[in-house]
């Protein structure tokens, strides 16, 4: 294993100059709108057509600056409420789930995370129990209270260089009001963050994305008798993940990427194909299943059921991946901040209470599938590399627009034209940094 800040498919300077010219494209057409108007208004006479025009323009361009795919891919914490471009749309809402968790390594300073981003459920799993037979003659009732996509692995004989079987699904909000039928998943991102003492830090952080298809759902809940009386707490297991014990799967995948401990990790989801562009269906327990078994060894893995479902109601194709290797020992040090964007369509039963809405902003297939190998080029960075980006990208953008303004500022016939921009400008920049 190895430390590397940089992937193999990393930038060369022609690739970053083709990234920045699209990331900041509608930037400079906004300036571009201006100095048009501040030209059109600082002749010996007004050009009132040219005003005119300028104003149009920045009119249509205010419509478009709304929706760009490729920085809702690339910042999906900064840009919510967001849709998928779709040639025909259709009325549907956003939201974002945001979630944050603490977690903590093993005896050896290992921990492991797995998680599919591309999952929402219903909270209204607790009046629809699943029953399912454990034996032949014997039944026992499990009532499912949370399901889940976001495993967890921090058991003492987690090594990193073996299959390990303890994954555990955690609960981080997944499930919803059942006030939607379909939903898709636009943008998201993980972001892990050492937060431990400084004076023992040690050890290292990666990230990798794979594409295993499973079957396998994360569930928690009561079991209990075919009576209804719920005697006990369960947690669901998983088959499939079993292998990723071994970190070496992970570091030999094609998207991966190794840091200091300190560096932190961020990584970020992307469409694999059209398929992960359509809805599918609220996940609920009526979805899941468990094969009658004759015995204790299959079906249950430690006296811990394993659930599975049809993949036509589970996109679990893409999942995140990350590791630590000789972290500081048994200590709660991790923050975990988990960002997805979803797009839904509303049942229709919510239809008048719903803020759904038609996107009015489409691009082309080809735009659409170049937003999105921008992002494949790489979805996995230190939280340093993205503090520096997002740096340079704001100073600059800032520089600009108050170059501008400043110009309105010495015009005085412009006064009330540079007061508008001055505040256009400051909403923009607030839509940018979360500040004015």
């Amino acid at each position: 294993m190895f430390i590397s800040n940089q992937n193999n498919y990393g930038f060369d300077k022609f690739q970053q100059e083709i990234i920045n010219n699209l990331i900041d494209n509608y930037d400079k057409n906004l300036l571009q709108i201006i100095a048009d108007l501040y030209k059109s208004m600082n002749g010996e006479d007004i050009d009132m057509d040219g005003m005119m025009n300028a104003v149009d323009a920045l009119m249509k361009f205010n419509k478009k600056s709304k929706y760009n795919y490729l920085n809702d891919l690339l910042y999906p914490e900064i840009y919510k409420n967001v849709k998928i471009p779709s040639p025909i749309p259709v009325p549907s809402c956003s939201f974002q789930l945001h979630n944050s968790v603490t977690l903590s390594t093993n005896s050896l300073g290992n921990l492991g995370i797995i998680f599919n981003p591309f999952f929402l459920a219903t909270n209204d799993v607790a009046n629809d129990p699943l029953v399912f037979k454990l034996r032949e003659k014997d039944g026992l009732l499990y009532r499912t209270d949370v399901l889940s996509s976001f495993f967890v692995n921090n058991h003492d004989t987690l090594t990193g260089y073996e299959s390990n079987d303890n994954w555990i699904p955690v609960n981080i909000g997944q499930m919803i009001p059942p006030v939607y039928n379909q939903y898709r998943l636009v943008s998201a991102s993980i972001v892990v963050k050492y937060i431990g003492r400084l004076d023992v830090t040690s050890g290292v952080i990666g990230g990798a994305i794979i594409f295993d298809e499973t079957q396998e759902i994360g569930a928690f809940g009561k079991y209990g008798s075919l009576e209804g009386e719920f005697a006990g707490d369960y947690i669901s297991a998983t088959n499939t993940l079993t292998k990723y014990g071994n970190f070496d799967l992970a570091i030999d995948s094609h998207y991966h990427q190794q840091n200091y401990l300190l560096d932190g990790i961020r990584l970020l989801y992307f469409p694999i194909d059209n398929y992960y562009e359509e809805y599918t269906k609220l996940f609920g327990p009526k979805l899941i299943n468990l094969k009658l078994v004759t015995d204790w060894n299959e079906g249950l893995i430690n006296d811990r059921p394993v659930m599975t479902t049809s993949t036509d109601y589970l996109k679990n194709g893409f999942k995140f991946m990350i590791y630590t290797l000789g972290a500081p020992p048994s200590s709660s040090c991790f923050k975990v901040d988990i960002y997805c964007n979803f797009e839904c369509l509303p049942d229709s039963e919510f239809l008048d209470y719903m803020p759904s809405s038609i996107s009015e902003y489409t691009i082309s297939n080809n735009e659409k599938k170049q937003a999105i190998e921008i992002v494949q080029k790489k979805p996995i960075m230190s939280i340093k590399e993205v503090a520096s980006n997002l740096f340079t990208k704001i100073k600059t953008w800032k520089d600009n627009i108050l170059n501008i303004i400043n110009k309105f500022k010495s015009n005085k016939t412009v006064g009330t034209i540079g007061t508008i921009i001055k505040a256009i400008a400051k909403g923009l920049i607030y839509l940018k940094t979360g500040k004015f």
